[in-house]
């Protein structure tokens, strides 16, 4: 559906939302003001889906049953069977310049980490060696040179072994590939949705933006414009991934900066007694919580 009011009252009796996407009264950004509709409140998360139904569980064909096959999987998209997968399957068009900066300085910083832990593996291309990379859509041929380039000129050329790209595919390859990845990024100014619903079910942890409208008040007060403080999350698009991430339960992935979501970047690659731990307890959850809760939703 449209992720944003109809613009009037008559065309519908009702609208349902959250108390994240659509603060309920007197929000920092006025959001609740730009929607003429009544809004009908859901307790956890507007966003209804049918991952149960339609995915199943291990097993059934879909999410991989274990590790073996995971890294044969790997093997077929040419990923290392130890690397750290940084992934974002979402349409490219959502990736805006500041957010793609972002990612590949944690994806440096995470690499360096590596290579200072594994020196013999330093000069392997990505498919021999276990560093992190990142794993994006492919839209085209001229978007996918775009990027390497723009990695090549500012942050050297041996950053662009570390991109990797998947042609767009069927329901089932996209999910179960999915499975490959390690922790799903969301796209700061136009958030996941189904995608992020899809990452969550299949254990994937996912990384959002939730930016107080204050911090951003004091940016522009301060006339700080670098890259991280351009993106804000006042519409409702901007704030899915904060509502899927609180209803699943693990709603300290939501970051309220860019530097603090590059730093959670960095600290899932590095830190793996942190990363393991907040993976558990996704995968605990997941059963038992309200955003795959379909018939609890209705």
């Amino acid at each position: 559906g449209f992720p944003g009011s109809v613009g009037s009252s008559r065309i519908w009796d009702y609208s349902i939302f959250d108390q994240v996407v659509i603060p309920p009264n007197n929000d920092e950004y006025g959001i609740r003001e730009h929607y003429n509709e009544a809004l009908v409140y859901m307790p956890h998360c507007y966003f209804v889906n049918s991952h149960k139904t339609v995915l199943g569980k291990e097993g059934d064909g879909i999410i991989l049953a274990n590790e073996e096959e995971r890294i044969q999987l790997r093997s077929k998209y040419g990923i290392h069977p130890t690397a750290f997968v940084y992934c974002c399957h979402s349409r490219p068009d959502k990736i805006d310049p500041s957010t793609f900066r972002t990612w590949i300085r944690a994806l440096s910083t995470a690499r360096s980490e590596y290579f200072a832990r594994h020196s013999d593996e330093r000069d392997l291309a990505s498919s021999g060696s276990g560093a992190p990379i990142l794993w994006l859509l492919r839209s085209g041929k001229e978007m996918e040179q775009n990027l390497r380039q723009l990695v090549r000129k500012e942050f050297g050329e041996r950053m662009e072994d570390a991109l990797l790209f998947a042609d767009v595919s069927e329901r089932n390859e996209h999910l179960r590939r999915l499975g490959c990845a390690d922790v799903f990024l969301d796209t700061p100014a136009y958030n996941a949705h189904t995608l992020g619903c899809d990452a969550l079910y299949l254990g994937l942890p996912m990384i959002s933006l939730l930016r107080s409208s204050t911090r951003a008040s004091e940016n522009q007060a301060n006339c700080i414009c670098d890259d991280q403080s351009t993106i804000a999350t006042d519409k409702l698009a901007s704030r899915v991934g904060a509502s899927l991430l609180r209803a699943a339960e693990v709603d300290d992935l939501v970051y309220p900066s860019m530097s603090e979501y590059e730093d959670a970047m960095v600290k899932c690659a590095i830190n793996t007694k942190w990363f393991e731990s907040i993976r558990e307890r996704l995968r605990l959850s997941v059963p038992v919580s309200p955003l795959f809760d379909t018939e609890r939703w209705v």
